[in-house]
């Protein structure tokens, strides 16, 4: 066998290792581009915004039922807010600037009685005021405003009995410090003076203004040197005719309770004519004793008898009120026809 020339022998290994090199090549490169490819950074997907879920209610029904107990209107001359019971003695917790500048005042309570007013003491500096009123309600236990952080919910609370104010408003703390705490809140005007109510149903604060309230640990001392004070008696306000009162939706009591007045209509009614008003209540009946006799709120003189009282039902009656009569409020009291007097809380504005 003849061999092969070295020079040829070399060309043959050369073209061997290229060959070899152009395989590997022919592999080796589309698996380092896949690599390089997967290894190239993608742009970050935007993240899909979650929306902020609700916060759970701030008060259960029961702690909200038993907080507006003691929650209730005061009206000067030219407006309304809210005020809320602190005690026992029938002292109640307002916005200074409700009672201020010699305003005359009256408070309509949650049963959507009228009452005239004694102004205990005014901080302007604060902006709270101290007023006493004799009534009903349940006073309202202080919480701890120093716990309630940014975005913590509250609640504004206000007299349920008044159709044109929400009794409960959601809010949120938009910022806190020692001296104040500024809300975010759909409150209204009729808002001011009123609680602001943490979990528990416990007053954290005093709305002062629109959005602006004054944690109820400042309020304090005020409240104790005013403790005991006999105050000075307001004059009677006039009763606004943009302030809606809601009519009475308690259920009906038992029928051994005895006659009992629950309402009146219509509950304004000028002194220029004489008006057909309906009582309405329970164990009503009729007897030569029936007859509504309707005794001044705030003044020792003025009260008047009814004219041609007539049951309808055991439930409802009709009284004329003749024209003429002083310019105030008036509580119903009710003799029915067998004797049995009933003073009740039901109140009727006579108007000019």
């Amino acid at each position: 066998m003849s061999r092969l020339p070295k020079a040829r022998l070399e060309q043959l290994l050369a073209a061997l290792v290229i060959s070899l090199v152009l395989i590997g090549a022919a592999i080796l490169i589309p698996t380092a581009a896949q690599r390089l490819l997967a290894a190239r950074p993608s742009a970050t997907p935007s993240p899909t915004p979650t929306p902020t879920p609700p916060p759970a209610s701030v008060l259960l029904p029961d702690e909200l039922d038993r907080a507006l107990e003691g929650v209730m209107t005061i009206v000067n001359s030219h407006a309304f807010g809210t005020a809320f019971l602190i005690d026992t003695q029938g002292d109640f917790l307002t916005a200074a600037s409700l009672v201020g500048g010699g305003e005359s005042l009256r408070l309509v309570d949650n049963s959507g009685s009228m009452h005239t007013v004694r102004l205990i003491g005014i901080d302007p500096a604060l902006g709270i005021a101290q007023i006493r009123v004799i009534t009903e309600g349940r006073p309202m236990p202080f919480g701890n405003p120093a716990v309630l952080l940014r975005n913590d919910p509250v609640v504004v609370l206000a007299n349920p009995r008044i159709e044109n104010l929400p009794p409960a408003t959601p809010a949120f703390v938009a910022s806190a410090t020692d001296r104040q705490l500024r809300l975010q809140a759909e409150d209204l005007p009729g808002n001011i003076g009123g609680p602001v109510v943490g979990p528990g149903g416990t007053v954290v604060a005093v709305l002062t203004a629109s959005g602006t309230a004054l944690p109820i640990n400042l309020a304090q001392s005020d409240i104790a040197q005013w403790r005991g004070q006999p105050g000075t008696p307001a004059a009677l306000a006039p009763f606004p005719a943009y302030l809606v009162v809601r009519s009475s939706g308690t259920a009906s009591p038992p029928p051994d309770a005895g006659p009992i007045v629950q309402g009146i209509t219509p509950s304004r009614i000028s002194t220029a004519q004489p008006t057909l008003v309906s009582l309405q209540g329970s164990g009503f009946l009729d007897g030569p004793m029936l007859r509504v006799r309707f005794v001044p709120l705030a003044s020792p003189s003025g009260a008047f008898t009814g004219l041609a009282a007539t049951l309808v039902s055991s439930s409802t009656l009709t009284v004329k009120v003749p024209a003429g009569q002083v310019v105030q409020d008036y509580v119903v009291q009710l003799t029915n026809g067998d004797g049995t007097i009933v003073s009740s809380r039901t109140a009727l504005t006579i108007t000019p």
